[in-house]
């Protein structure tokens, strides 16, 4: 058991290098396609003396309306900015030396840094260096499992499995705990998958592959075409939509929507839901 040290004000890192935090906004969630729009690194060298960078980033793409919606960045922020390979260099320099740290890093912030510094040529070895991932921390202090779920969400100690139904039991009463706890959690089954998912009113197919515009254009959410219109891609590359809608990597729903457009049937949103539904309050 983790021992209790919350009061203990005078706990700090004994660091023998700098360390880096870094901060990562981005186009998207995959490091491979995705492109930084923001970066900012706030480090702490071993002598106490802090450092704090913060760079816009042009990405060099559209930037998705769902993205700008967590970090608030749009194109217009970023259309004059200089591209990454502009601060390739000096960025190198000042992480040089240092070990990393951020909230999620390990999965996804060093994974998109890397892959930005190859698309540049510039040299960004990690290896020697403590990747510290405050998220991963965060994991293990406050344990993610059915049993931790079961004390927060419904309180006490997890029943045993008496019978064959109830550890199904205690799976619908943590999910009728999560209702509870907050009117921001949808009630209704295929809004709260779509939101557990991080998945808003935009989203056309149930994994937001494919997006509305505030202008009720069909976007494109993922991979290389990010961000573009589902017209535009029809017009330019067939062969991408006719690999998604042949791979099994999609969703079914995901592979109809790109089939239907390349026979020229583009989704259509109603008007109806071009503004979002009220969600009715509980008590």
């Amino acid at each position: 058991m983790l021992e209790n040290v919350s009061q203990n004000t005078e706990r700090s890192f004994e660091l023998s290098r700098p360390l880096a935090v870094l901060d990562v906004q981005s186009t998207g969630l995959d490091p491979s396609s995705a492109r930084i729009v923001k970066l900012s690194v706030y480090r702490v060298d071993p002598d106490g003396s802090e450092h704090v960078k913060s760079v816009l980033v042009n990405p060099e793409m559209t930037i998705p309306p769902g993205s700008t919606q967590v970090h608030g960045i749009t194109d217009l922020d970023v259309m004059d900015k200089p591209v990454f390979r502009a601060y390739a260099n000096a960025l190198a320099d000042h992480l040089g030396g240092c070990d990393l740290a951020g909230f999620g890093i390990e999965r996804f912030g060093l994974p998109l840094l890397q892959a930005e510094f190859d698309r540049a040529g510039v040299e960004f070895d990690v290896v020697g260096r403590a990747v510290v991932d405050a998220m991963t921390i965060f994991h293990r202090l406050e344990p993610r499992n059915l049993a931790s779920a079961y004390s927060r969400f419904v309180g006490g100690v997890k029943p045993e499995l008496s019978d064959e139904a109830q550890g199904a039991q205690n799976v619908f009463a943590i999910l009728q705990g999560e209702l509870r706890s907050s009117l921001e959690v949808p009630t209704n089954p295929g809004e709260l998958a779509a939101w557990a998912k991080g998945i808003d009113d935009t989203a056309i197919d149930a994994e937001g592959k494919f997006i509305w515009s505030e202008e009720g254009d069909a976007l494109i959410n993922f991979g290389k075409h990010r961000g573009e219109r589902l017209i535009e891609v029809v017009r330019n590359d067939k062969p991408y939509l006719n690999w998604v809608s042949g791979s099994d990597d999609f969703d079914p729903e995901v592979r109809k929507i790109a089939e239907s457009a390349l026979n020229g049937h583009l989704p259509e949103r109603s008007p109806e839901s071009m503004a979002a539904p009220e969600r009715a309050e509980t008590t």
